[in-house]
């Protein structure tokens, strides 16, 4: 499961996030920030539309998800019905490019099994691989037709008319001085609450539901502590590195959940059909021992308030 690193120059316009200060007022740095993740959202819509290549196409969706995130993040610093009408029209972009991720993944996933795994399912993996390849080049042709026949301009005029709107001295909900340390504090440790919910239920082998969940409420912390790294005064490369392998991790959990329910769904009954499961099962089991792993080496839990600490630091 592929994830873009974060923390590297950003090639939209100058080249590089802008870094306001911690101590910068809310007023001043949620427009900042905000601002670069839009700037890059549209340089990689641009940049698919030019090469349409498959990391291209990767790096959009992230972009698509972390400037998502960013409006949730700000949202109460933005207009409500003007905001809300904003990500509604990046989701769109979002679940546009999901489709040919999603074959992607499964394409990739039945490939790599090794000639022990596949010994006794090879014709209907052969047969499953067979139909992904087509439904992949499907999904690539539609996505190249969707994203075309998308104008990007009318979203950035939207994201113009939602900055200019955004009047924080006359939304009771936030205070505008505060500082952004102190915004952004509060903000981590909002998702990481959500971690530690989850994590009760996600630990159990077969709560494949909550690991799912846990799996998004990882990747949206992430994508707040990407928004929030030009505040943090340590500990970014050690944080990220940790969400990331709990992303990674539980991605795939999730990718093989779904492939086991492409495998009953498409595959007739048979001995074949059962090794193959029985083969994910054991691979399903091994990620599962990993997660448990991580969870001992870097504790889910501590993430929030070491990145809290590194904002005040």
């Amino acid at each position: 499961m592929k994830t873009t690193e974060k923390g590297k120059k950003n090639k939209a316009g100058s080249g590089a996030l802008s870094r306001p200060a911690g101590s910068a007022p809310l007023w001043i740095a949620c427009r900042t920030l905000l601002a670069g993740h839009e700037e890059e959202f549209f340089y990689r819509w641009k940049k698919v539309a030019d090469t349409f290549q498959e990391d291209d196409v990767h790096d959009l969706r992230v972009a698509s998800r972390r400037l998502r995130e960013g409006l949730a993040l700000f949202s109460p610093c933005l207009p409500a019905k003007r905001s809300g009408r904003v990500d509604k029209e990046v989701k769109k972009v979002t679940r546009m490019l999901g489709e040919l991720r999603n074959t992607d993944e499964a394409c990739s996933f039945f490939s790599a099994l090794t000639p022990q795994e596949r010994a006794h399912s090879r014709h209907e993996i052969e047969q499953l691989l067979a139909a992904l390849k087509s439904e992949r080049e499907q999904a690539h042709q539609k996505l190249k037709k969707e994203l075309g026949s998308l104008n990007p301009k009318p979203l950035q005029g939207e994201f113009r008319s939602l900055d200019s709107r955004t009047n924080l001295f006359r939304n009771s909900a936030v205070d505008p001085f505060m500082s952004m340390a102190c915004f952004a504090g509060d903000a981590i440790m909002e998702r990481a609450g959500t971690l530690r919910e989850l994590l009760p239920r996600a630990v159990q082998e077969q709560d494949s539901e909550a690991q799912h969940l846990l799996r998004i409420a990882v990747k949206k912390m992430r994508y707040r502590l990407e928004i929030i790294e030009p505040l943090l005064r340590r500990d970014y490369q050690e944080l990220h590195g940790a969400l990331k392998g709990y992303q990674d991790v539980l991605g795939k959990l999730h990718d093989i959940d779904v492939f086991c329910e492409m495998v009953q769904e498409r595959l007739r009954d048979g001995a074949g059909r059962e090794e193959l499961l029985r083969v994910m099962a054991k691979r399903r089991s091994r990620l599962h021992a990993s997660f448990m792993k991580k969870l001992q080496s870097f504790p889910i839990e501590s993430i929030g308030a070491q990145a809290r600490d590194a904002l005040r630091s």
